[in-house]
């Protein structure tokens, strides 16, 4: 299956998403710069959205959880190149977008379900489906998708932990010319962990220059983290 047919396939199920989700950041944008301002960006992001979607890599469509990680990029990326657009610096987009993302993840019917997942994610049978997904990616069947291995817990300082040696959302950005988006879409990980109520402890990533994204999770209350470019 081609990288178009699937999403083109997909675009009605996708694009309801986007718009479930888009009111959240509006309310961000508008906050920060006005109603009209936020109204126009939105419609221009949703219009870029769709442009980019018949050409966001395939890599295993339905068949890869992280199919929509990459989907989702695309969208925080059109949000990125509107606002860009108009002159604003990747700080202030990425402030609005870690902004809107953590009212979706905070609200209805986000949270619940990221709680449930949050529940299932340190299970023995989540692990084992991570690890079958892990021994997939190391294969690298498709060269825009991620690649990782799991790293077994200690049961003191993590219960479970996932390293990145390869990121299909950095790949992504930096094909399209926005590598710089990258750092800050990693961020996103702590408002939904905070969601899941699990806890997240991760001190490298590919997008800061690392050469690994080294995941550690574990049962008890998430850590709060907020980054410079919100807090300013």
């Amino acid at each position: 299956m081609t990288t178009e047919n699937w999403y083109l396939k997909n675009k009605a199920r996708i694009m309801r998403e986007i718009r479930f989700a888009i009111p959240h950041y509006r309310r961000c944008i508008a906050q920060a710069y006005g109603k009209n301002v936020a109204d126009a960006v939105v419609a221009e992001t949703i219009q870029r959205f769709e442009a980019l979607l018949p050409e966001i890599p395939y890599i295993g469509g339905s068949e890869n959880i992280l199919t929509e990680n990459l989907y989702l990029s695309a969208a925080m990326l059109a949000m990125y190149q509107s606002l860009k657009a108009r002159g604003k610096s990747v700080d202030e987009v990425a402030g609005l977008i870690y902004r809107g993302t953590a009212s979706l993840y905070s609200g209805f019917p986000f949270q619940l379900l990221l709680r449930i997942q949050g529940r299932q994610l340190l299970t023995q049978k989540r692990i084992d489906q991570r690890k079958r997904a892990a021994a997939i990616s190391q294969k690298r069947l498709y060269p825009d998708d991620w690649v990782f291995e799991i790293v077994e817990g200690d049961g003191q300082t993590f219960d479970f932990g996932v390293d990145y040696t390869e990121c299909g959302i950095v790949k992504y950005l930096t094909r399209e010319g926005a590598p710089e988006l990258a750092p800050y879409l990693c961020w996103l990980d702590y408002p939904m962990c905070r969601s899941m109520r699990v806890k997240l402890v991760r001190t490298e990533t590919i997008a800061q220059g690392c050469e690994r994204c080294n995941f550690r999770f574990s049962r008890g209350p998430a850590v709060e983290v907020i980054p410079d470019f919100v807090k300013n």
